[in-house]
Parts: structure tokens; sequence; C-alpha cells
């Protein structure tokens, strides 16, 4: 477990405002923002929950992970995350909510993975103290009652040649859908996650069109190359 740095509460523009996300991941929340209090889940794709994260502790400066022994630092510093300034829980135990609700008392970004059953009375008190710190809960797994849930429905690496080569980016295709203040139609935004460089980076809107997710399903989209399998 590394050093973090305490915060006692967020900061008064991440109060009024938010914290900051990456670019091509703005249109999938309420305000462009991870508003303090909230929670969002990430279905499960790593890349994204760093991605959502990256810009958030740029600006709060310090961030937690608990329950994901296997993230590995570089991963985290190639998407934007200063591992520095992280605090790494990687085994939590039975009472992990109760080290959760600790470090948002003193960690305004926290990443959780798949720690364990999350009834709905655990859910709610960490939701009671998540408003009145200002944390954001980000989630790697499902989350009941998450105010943002989001999905790869679509991905495709590029990189790799005629048999051999790396792959260096992946194209992909993310769904958001919400509850409440972030309830409405599911809304769709298309970037490189990983890009070229390791960070997100939104796809151009003259980028071809990943296809519907019925496409998808059966593989007729133009670019049905990978399809993600629940």
């Amino acid at each position: 477990m590394s050093a973090a740095r305490a915060v006692d509460k967020p900061l008064p523009q991440q109060e009024r405002s938010g914290f900051p996300v990456a670019a091509g991941l703005s249109p999938l929340l309420p305000g462009g923002c991870l508003r303090p209090g909230s929670s969002v889940s990430t279905g499960g794709d790593v890349p994204l929950l760093l991605a959502l994260a990256a810009e958030a502790v740029g600006e709060a400066g310090s961030w937690a992970v608990i329950g994901m022994p296997h993230l590995g630092v570089l991963a985290a510093e190639s998407m934007g995350l200063d591992a520095g300034m992280g605090m790494f829980v990687d085994h939590p135990g039975r009472r992990w909510p109760e080290v959760v609700a600790a470090l948002a008392e003193a960690v305004p970004v926290l990443l959780v993975g798949v720690c364990g059953p999350a009834t709905g009375r655990t859910v709610q008190r960490l939701r009671v103290v998540l408003r009145r710190t200002g944390a954001v809960l980000l989630t790697a797994g499902a989350w009941e009652g998450a105010d943002v849930r989001l999905a790869v429905t679509w991905a495709r690496w590029e990189g790799v040649g005629v048999g051999h080569g790396l792959l260096r980016a992946r194209r992909v295709e993310v769904a958001a859908f919400g509850r409440g203040a972030a309830g409405g139609a599911p809304r769709t935004a298309r970037l490189w996650l990983p890009g070229p460089e390791g960070r997100a980076v939104a796809l151009p809107e003259t980028e071809p069109s990943a296809g519907s997710p019925a496409d998808m399903a059966t593989g007729r989209g133009p670019n049905a190359a990978l399809r993600v399998v629940r």
C-alpha cells in the first residue's frame, strides 16, 4: 500500500461542477463530468475504468484502489494515473464496505473491484457516505443502483499485421445507461481505448460507424471484427 495524500473534502470547484473526465467520455456522463458523491460502473472493462478515473485523479491528486490485486501499476500509469499518489488495498476482506467507507473520508476517487456481494443496504450506506464526503466511486463490475452504468458494446484491436504484430490500440463503442438525473435514452461514444499512446482519445466523427448492436451481435456490422460477449 503506498501513501496517499489525504483530502478532507472536495475542492470548491468539484463541489460545484464535478471531476473532469477524458473528452471522449464526457458525452456519456450527466454534465460531462463525474459528479461528487456519484457512482459509476464500468461493466468489467479495466481500461474503461482507468480512463474514466485518469482526469479526475489528475485534478484531485489522490486515489485508491480496493479489491483489484491484479491491476498493474504500469497499466494504470499508461492511462495517465499517478501510481505514486494511489493507495492500493488488494485484499480488503469480508469487511470491504467498511474499507471503502473509511477511504471515502480521505480519498476523492475510489476504484473498486469485485470484493463480494453488495446488498441493497450496503450500497445505500455507501451512497450516504459518498454524498457526505463528495468522493466518487468507480466500480470494475456491476454495482446496484449505480448513477451511471457504462459498457463496452463493441471493440476492435489495431496493430496486428498478417499473422503477426503487436496489439497497439483498441477502438471501442461505449454505451451509458443511467438513473435519476443521468437517465433517459442510452448514450454512446466511440473512442480509442487505449489509444496508440496509451490514453483514451475520442474518435473523429468521420470514422466508420461500428454498426448497430444487432449488427454487432450477428457479425454484420461494417467493423464487426470483435464483439464483446458477456
